[in-house]
């Protein structure tokens, strides 16, 4: 290792550019690596997380539904297979305290088992139990490490004490650890006095009894020595037979479970993978570029291992020579790349997306030391193997007779293996350009797609706490106080409220009968359903296009009107008008809605998803205590906070009003992902691009120099200038084109993993793999012109006489 060293420092330039090559493509996947490890492989911090599945309630337009609460019941007391079963609903919870502003925090509402079901003990006090707390009257809390500090400022005699939670006292009976936050982001939680989590709307008769009304999930336990897929026999078992029993409302219901950890990580499972997967192929063409450079090097010391080898040294001692410089190289490297790493990582963290789960975790921890290390040891291997081998089979005879003689045997071998390490590097950059052409071009598309809606709109969340508004009547009479408090504000143009949130993909949704059609059950016409108060479609500028707004007249005992969009109107009245058509939710019920009015499309789902069919409802028929504020205000978001603020204080000194946000922002957030995804494959292609032209630049720029007496032979006998040039483009154009052409081969294989991402653009789009193939032979024309222009300097005496 000192002959490697000091062999190293004698040559500086080869070393640094080596070292760095090598240690920022370690960094690369040390940062993607960090990243995989806390979101994908790093356990839940849960006891015998694997025991712990999602449980979801399924229907033919569902997959992934919630819960009636009959049906849970009939789980929770059926199941064998499970241990444990618990629900939860997610819910925006107001927490009061003295001396302090009011706070909006994420929470859920669970039943008792719920902390049994996760394993977890409080850090302070206790959970919710089965043994102590089921049906309990008593309202009870746990809260989280984090609203235990930021919100209660550590108090260590917390539990047992009254916390305003959602306009009732709450008795406060633990708090969790730090990292405990499920569902995601939760910092609190609390109890349900029922069976199952209490509904976020008023439900007519008896809850236990309504089946069609399914609105939270569940997460259960498996029971020792039960298979996941043993309970989910057993589950669609039950499933089955609810069916039997209840046709008219469980007909397609069916159950599905998943494991807790697929379920929170497998939406950004392969996204994170293929960018695993593309830091490694930055790396094998960093490798690439090294091994060439060690080739190179290992011509320029032909003499000294030919001397070598006649003062004994055998071949095995030569290739632990040479073996040993490439892992200082490694190691100097992996050095540099874990240094690198860390800031890499502060880097991702400060571009990935907010939805992206337990980014909290990640982190430079001995396990993703150790892959660095082990990287670096893999990267020795490949980019020093071959140049040892190579150079290790140094005839002495040969190499310390003359130097013309000397070149032609290893030579040739070493630029036979220069050449198919610049292939190599050509087709796995190609591959990374076609990937990433294609989800920049996506990306562009999706940012041109029109969201149907004005995006300089502000809204602003105002979740109404049940324990004050506990039914749809209060929950309606606050917004409209409010809308009729900002209408007198001179600073505010237009403001609406509503549910669901643009682009955010929460909606309530049913199926409908049509007024003189029949329709099987279960085959009835299906359509979202929103809440909105009469301004809405006129302060988020989406257009009537026929029939008329809603008014303040539209409400009880009036007929209730609709407005529905124009994709629900093509679907179920093709052809012709659906104004006057009436439409009712449920057989039993003699109430009808009669269509007033046909809007135009707007994407609530998000960008890359098509308009789906909407119902508006006025929200005095569909009051929800989650509704939203959208207001239009020519002053902008500071206006509209300032304004919403002194009107909701008037109405409830309580109510946390959080800051408004322009539906602009909203729109890119709904394109985080996709952005960060292009972003960072774009980067990593541009960084093989380069280190590609690198390895053509240097490969001509090797032969030019090797080739200098055969140049200054040519010059001498009357080649033109341009003879001299096209013959060495024409060298590097031939590995650029066989390079291109086994990329093009491999893309077509590899941009089957990223078709899951795109959007209004194929796979297979020829124009992007032409682009794609045409920059890369252009950067190969250009990196083999320029060393090109250098034979055209070659003296012909001098290059003769230099031999």
């Amino acid at each position: 290792m000192r002959n490697a060293l000091r062999s190293l420092l004698s040559d500086p330039a080869f070393t640094v550019v080596a070292v760095l090559t090598i240690g920022l493509g370690i960094a690369a996947n040390t940062a993607i690596f960090s990243v995989v490890n806390g979101v994908l492989l790093r356990p839940l911090p849960y006891p015998d997380a694997d025991r712990i599945v999602q449980v979801w309630a399924t229907s033919p337009n569902e997959p992934e539904g919630g819960h009636a609460a009959p049906d849970f019941v009939a789980f929770h007391r059926r199941a064998q297979s499970l241990h444990r079963l618990a629900g939860y609903r997610e819910d925006a919870l107001r927490i009061v305290t003295p001396g302090r502003d009011p706070v909006l925090v994420s929470g859920a509402l669970v039943t008792a088992d719920y902390f049994d079901v996760l394993g977890m003990h409080a850090r302070l006090g206790r959970t919710f139990t089965r043994t102590v707390d089921a049906g309990a009257q008593e309202p009870l809390a746990v809260i989280s490490e984090r609203t235990w500090r930021e919100t209660l400022a550590s108090d260590p005699s917390i539990v047992g004490r009254l916390l305003r939670i959602n306009g009732v006292a709450h008795t406060v009976v633990g708090v969790m650890p730090e990292r405990f936050d499920y569902p995601l982001g939760a910092r609190a939680w609390i109890l349900s006095p029922k069976p199952v989590p209490l509904p976020p709307v008023d439900i007519k008769g008896d809850l236990l009894e309504e089946r069609d009304v399914q609105y939270f999930q569940a997460v259960g336990r498996l029971s020792d020595g039960v298979s996941a897929e043993q309970a989910r026999s057993e589950l669609a078992a039950i499933a089955a037979d609810l069916e039997r029993q209840y046709p008219q409302s469980n007909t397609g219901r069916g159950v599905r479970i998943e494991p807790l950890h697929e379920r929170i990580v497998g939406d950004v499972r392969l996204a994170l993978l293929v960018l695993l997967a593309a830091v490694a192929v930055v790396l094998l063409i960093a490798c690439a570029n090294v091994a060439s450079l060690l080739l190179a090097r290992a011509s320029r010391r032909q003499r000294e291992l030919a001397i070598r080898t006649a003062l004994g040294a055998s071949r095995g001692r030569l290739i632990g020579q040479l073996l040993g410089e490439s892992l200082m190289l490694a190691a100097l490297g992996g050095a540099l790349g874990l240094l690198l790493g860390v800031w890499a990582v502060d880097l991702l963290m400060a571009i990935i997306p907010d939805g992206v789960p337990r980014v909290d975790e990640v982190s430079i921890d001995g396990r993703v030391a150790a892959a660095a290390i082990v990287i670096s040891l893999l990267s020795a291997l490949l980019f020093g193997l071959v140049p040892s081998l190579q150079a290790s089979r140094t005839d002495s005879a040969t190499a310390l007779r003359d130097a013309g003689d000397r070149a032609a045997a290893g030579g040739r071998r070493r630029a036979r293996t220069r050449s198919a390490l610049v292939v190599a590097e050509v087709a796995l950059t190609l591959v990374l350009l076609v990937s990433a052409g294609l989800l920049a071009n996506s990306f562009l598309r999706l940012q041109r797609v029109d969201p149907g809606f004005d995006t300089s709109v502000t809204l602003v969340p105002m979740p109404l706490p049940q324990g004050k508004y506990p039914d749809g009547k209060s929950q309606a009479a606050f917004y409209e106080r409010l809308l009729e408090g900002l209408k007198t504000r001179g600073e505010i143009e237009w403001a609406a409220v509503a549910f669901p949130n643009p682009l955010e993909g929460q909606n309530a949704h049913g199926a409908f009968n049509i007024e003189g059609r029949v329709h099987a059950t279960g085959e009835e016409p299906r359509a979202n359903i929103a809440a909105i108060s009469p301004d809405y479609l006129r302060t988020m500028g989406i257009p009537l296009i026929t029939g008329r707004h809603f008014t303040e007249r539209d409400r009880a005992p009036a007929p209730t009107p609709i407005i529905v969009n124009a994709t629900l109107a093509r679907r179920d009245w093709p052809g012709e008008s659906p104004l006057g058509k009436r439409v009712r939710f449920d057989d039993t019920q003699d109430e009808w809605f009669t269509v007033v009015g046909v809007a135009g499309d707007s994407r609530n789902n998000g960008l890359d998803t098509d308009p789906q069919p909407v119902m508006y409802l006025p929200y005095h028929a569909f009051p929800l205590p989650f509704m939203s504020l959208v207001v239009r205000s020519p002053g902008g978001t500071g206006a509209v906070a300032s304004a919403v603020r002194a009107e909701v204080h008037k109405l409830d000194p309580e109510m946390p009003v959080e800051p408004g946000r322009p539906l602009r922002e909203i729109v890119s957030e709904s394109v985080a992902e996709p952005r960060f995804r292009t972003t960072l494959l774009g980067a990593f292609a541009i960084t093989a691009l380069a280190l590609a032209a690198i390895g053509v630049y240097g490969l001509i720029s090797y032969s030019v120099a090797q080739r200098t007496r055969e140049i200054g032979i040519r010059v001498a006998l009357g080649a033109r200038p341009g003879q001299v040039v096209s013959a060495i483009v024409r060298e590097g154009m031939t590995l650029a084109i066989i390079g291109v052409a086994i990329g093009l081969a491999g893309a077509l294989a590899a941009t089957r993993v990223v078709e899951a991402f795109l959007f209004g653009i194929e796979a297979t789009d020829p124009l992007t793999f032409a682009a794609v193939a045409a920059l890369l032979l252009a950067v190969a024309f250009v990196a083999s012109y320029v060393p090109s222009r250098r034979a055209l300097r070659v003296d012909p005496l001098v290059a003769l006489r230099s031999e």
